[in-house]
């Protein structure tokens, strides 16, 4: 290219010019002219080669100098890529982009993310009867979910508002980072490639695309659920987008507690009183489980902590592995108040049976294993 052309007209600028100013002047004329955005035109194609050797020129400050200096009598090589190319290859390409390269990498990567994205999961907490965990029931959980805004469709834009050209793109729909022969082209992060943005934001949705939708679902709790457990309820969750799957509603649940019986796995356990002459004679009690009144049998000479079952009076197994058990520890319970009789009767008792429990114990024998 000759060096008779003015570097500086063809930029548009004054010969006093920023850096800034010179920045900014590239920028705009080359997402105006650059030959992805036209391509088959070759006066575009030209255009571009010109604009990018100014711009190479006019933005080195030593080129610049050296430009200003010596006029029409700058040198040219066949290219001006050529010049000083060994020395500043590392140096006029990227440099000072690192920045906005990154802008744009994650403005791509979000730009792809757009294309089809799953819907996000929403979440609901129930909370319920150890008899419902057992037996299972149905409970209404409220919702809250993002829906398309039924004014703008979804767009974000006011479906009445004009549209306008994209000043971060000057309406090419991509962005131009870094310098030939190391550039690169982004989707624009700020009208996703359209070129053009709304002039006026949707007033329903304030720009969002999306509004919050509150619902109400009914949810199976299945038998033998327990506290912490959670219910995935798929294709209840947000829409995706841009055709992307539906997510999921997660139920969790939690089970209050029993005034007494306490849940261990799929047992439930129970603590059972008994008085002295039912321990010692045997008796037979009634005793609650999870599904209504059951008789036990209580043996002669029972133990206090000593535990009986009643098999199959559990929780179900979540997983269909049958039913867990009732565990009934024995506590023996010594009267509060003796009347004269009563107590006439603990002293015959007392008499009758004269053993001493605590000699088996053990804690009167000397070391070596020896006895008093």
């Amino acid at each position: 290219m000759a060096s008779r052309k003015d570097y500086y007209d063809i930029l548009g600028i004054r010969r006093d010019a920023t850096e800034e100013e010179v920045e900014k002047a590239y920028r705009k004329l080359a997402r105006a002219y650059h030959p992805d955005i036209k391509p088959g035109n070759r006066t575009a194609e030209l255009s571009f080669r010109e604009i990018s050797e100014a711009y190479e020129v006019l933005s080195n400050k030593e080129r610049r100098e050296r430009y200003d200096r010596l006029g029409a009598e700058f040198p040219l090589p066949e290219s001006v890529w050529e010049d000083d190319l060994e020395e500043e290859e590392e140096g006029f390409g990227l440099e000072g982009f690192e920045d906005t390269l990154g802008r744009y990498f994650r403005a791509g990567e979000e730009a792809a993310a757009r294309r089809q994205q799953r819907g996000r999961d929403l979440q609901g907490n129930v909370e319920i009867e150890l008899e419902e965990a057992v037996r299972g029931t149905v409970v209404e959980v409220s919702v809250c979910r993002e829906v398309p805004c039924s004014r703008c469709e979804g767009k974000k834009a006011d479906p009445e508002s004009s549209q306008k050209v994209c000043l971060e793109c000057g309406g090419a729909g991509q962005v131009q980072v870094g310098l030939l022969p190391s550039v690169f082209f982004f989707v624009c992060p700020c009208c996703e490639g359209a070129g053009r943005i709304p002039a006026q934001l949707c007033r329903s949705c304030s720009g969002r695309g999306q509004v919050a939708q509150k619902e109400v679902v009914s949810v199976e709790i299945p038998a033998g659920v327990d506290d912490g457990c959670r219910i995935y309820l798929k294709g209840l969750g947000e829409e995706g987008k841009n055709g992307g799957p539906t997510g999921d509603l997660v139920v969790n649940t939690k089970v209050r507690q029993h005034p007494y019986f306490q849940r261990r796995r799929d047992d439930l356990h129970i603590e059972v009183p008994l008085t002295i002459w039912e321990a010692a004679l045997g008796a037979e009690v009634e005793v609650p489980t999870i599904d209504g009144p059951a008789i036990l049998t209580i043996p002669s000479g029972v133990r206090s902590g000593e535990r009986l079952y009643l098999a199959g009076k559990g929780v179900p197994s979540l997983h269909g592995k049958g039913r867990g058990d009732q565990v009934i520890s024995l506590k023996i319970v010594a009267p509060e108040e003796l009347d004269k009789r009563s107590e006439e009767v603990m002293k015959e008792l007392q008499r009758l049976n004269p053993q001493n429990l605590r000699a088996r114990c053990g804690w009167h024998a000397k070391p070596g294993g020896a006895r008093d």
